[in-house]
């Protein structure tokens, strides 16, 4: 006889033989115990975690000769021929390779004649998300009112990209991915009935290759069969299954989260070397950042091998929570770069270098409020002024707006607060802003006004104006009932009756005055800007840069 791979010969056949969808099984067979067996099922989930092995079962358990019952019997001819594949009335359609609309014409036709020797013809549509839309435009009708003697079962990976008139049309069930205690205990008592020796270790990486599949990890275990002679060892797993890349994963988090961009890059180098799939070592390194990321706030929601269990513990107590984030979203937006202009090398090596740039001393927020309030009150007593562009005045601080960014490779912008005696309309503005975005349902004028520039507070008015770059905003704000409602929560804000202007714009134009100096530009005034000697000390103070001036 030949070779049954372990996939098949250990396919479950019964319900209870089925691994980890407890909530599915239950609901499946609570629905044939009670009689409700729907026309068509959904079975949703990632691959090799059991949606068409449970279809199978279904199928016999409806058309049981002693049923329809919650457990197939196994042993009457309905059910073996099911089991055997032989079943005229248990048709399995591979929609990948059968998913035009010839096929459903075909299918909607057989649909009509009755069980060959069971109660239902069952059709099971393995990657029902490969079919086309005329496809499935034609099987809605069949599959809202089908005959009573036709069930069906869609089997998908995808369920996104099922239209929503077929998703209405179906029970859905998600099936989960397995926890790797589940298939390190399911391999384990199959070694035992096979009675092959394997050693724990070897268990637990298989299942961490398996990523949640039982079908990937039997498949990776019959490998390992074969390759080894004897007790199956850790040591030959790692050998097989190239898990050195494994080890050189590990050793780049330990240089990225070192800041070390060469060493980085030499690991890197060494991946690529042994022909690894760079875009699948990006995305191995982003699900160790998030596993660092989850294990740092609660260690009990990871699961992983112990081996990455400890590497995590060692990890955690040099790298901060805000640091992880950071990475994480850098690893991210490299994936995506990769995805949608190629340079798979290049864009990796990008983010490593930029990875290296990060730090993980950042000041303490207190520390920070801290330093500006010292800055402000020196700026209100007048112990420090800002030199002009021109250096033939001098003029407060509070006539220039500076915005410092805390780290170049950061989308995290930090704005130098004011207080209410250096602009109290700009402060009495986020205040404003701050009331609204703290009722829920004012999100939508507040996303209007957050692009405002405050100009004015004149009697009962509050005068703001917008770049032109955000016109439309200015628009939204201009509409009557929108104006309405932001001038209600103004006046309730102001405790008094508030009106909302928006700036004429008549500003005067140099033009007009062919005897004024023509102003500078943006970048000359940061220019001369970086060389007062008190905005070198802010800079140096946040570690910042100085992005716009605003006279």
């Amino acid at each position: 006889m030949s070779y049954v791979v372990l996939a098949r010969k250990w396919r479950p056949h019964l319900f209870k033989d089925v691994v980890g969808q407890g909530n599915v099984i239950r609901t499946l067979q609570n629905a044939i115990d009670s009689g409700r067996i729907a026309h068509a099922y959904l079975f949703s989930g990632p691959r090799g975690v059991g949606k068409t092995s449970v279809a199978r079962i279904f199928a016999k358990a409806v058309n049981c000769t002693e049923g329809p019952r919650p457990e197939p019997c196994e042993e009457c001819s309905v059910c073996r021929e099911i089991s055997s594949g032989r079943s005229m009335d248990v048709i399995e359609i591979d929609a990948a390779s059968n998913r035009g609309i010839d096929e459903i014409r075909e299918l909607r036709e057989n649909v009509k004649f009755a069980p060959v020797s069971g109660r239902y013809k069952v059709y099971i549509i393995d990657e029902a998300h490969m079919l086309t839309i005329d496809a499935f435009n034609a099987l809605l009708k069949t599959l809202e009112e089908p005959p009573a003697h036709v069930i069906f079962i869609l089997a998908t990976t995808e369920p996104h990209k099922m239209p929503d008139t077929i998703l209405s049309r179906c029970q859905r069930f998600n099936f989960r991915m397995l926890t790797r205690k589940e298939i390190i205990d399911q391999l384990r008592y199959m070694m035992e009935v096979e009675e092959i020796k394997i050693e724990e270790e070897s268990l637990s990486l298989i299942a961490e290759i398996a990523d949640g599949g039982m079908r990937d990890a039997l498949s990776i275990l019959d490998q390992i069969l074969s390759f080894s002679e004897g007790e199956v060892k850790a040591e030959e797993v790692s050998q097989l299954l190239g898990l050195s890349e494994r080890h050189l994963m590990e050793k780049l988090v330990d240089n990225i989260l070192q800041n070390d961009s060469s060493a980085s890059l030499s690991t890197l180098n060494s991946l690529a070397n042994q022909g690894a799939d760079l875009s699948q070592c990006l995305k191995k390194l982003v699900s160790y950042f998030r596993d660092l990321m989850v294990y740092k706030v609660n260690p009990d929601l990871i699961d992983a091998s112990e081996t990455r269990i400890q590497h995590l513990a060692e990890l955690i107590p040099h790298v901060s929570i805000n640091r992880i984030m950071k990475i994480a979203r850098l690893l991210t937006q490299a994936e995506s770069d990769i995805k949608q202009m190629g340079y798979e090398r290049l864009n990796f090596e990008l983010a490593l270098i930029k990875l290296s740039r990060l730090r993980d001393d950042a000041v303490p927020l207190g520390d920070v409020l801290g330093k500006l309030e010292d800055i402000e009150s020196r700026l209100s007593s007048g112990e420090f002024t800002l030199k002009t562009a021109n250096n033939n005045s001098q003029e407060i601080y509070s006539k220039a707006e500076a915005t410092i960014i805390e780290d170049e490779e950061d989308d995290e912008i930090i704005e130098v607060p004011e207080s209410k005696e250096i602009n109290p309309i700009k402060s009495k503005w986020i205040e404003f802003l701050k009331f609204l975005k703290a009722k829920k349902n004012k999100a939508i004028i507040h996303a209007y006004l957050i692009e405002a520039k405050p100009v004015a507070i004149k009697e009962n008015a509050f005068i703001i104006d917008f770049s032109p770059e955000f016109h439309w905003h200015k628009e939204q704000v201009q509409d009557a009932e929108h104006k309405q409602e932001i001038e209600t929560e103004l006046s309730e804000f102001m405790g008094k009756t508030m009106k909302l202007k928006l700036d004429d714009g008549n500003k005067s134009d140099s033009s007009d005055n062919p005897g004024q100096k023509k102003p500078m530009n943006q970048i000359e005034m940061q220019r001369d800007a970086k060389k007062d000697n008190n905005v070198k000390q802010v800079l140096e103070v946040f570690n910042g840069r100085v992005v716009e001036v605003k006279p």
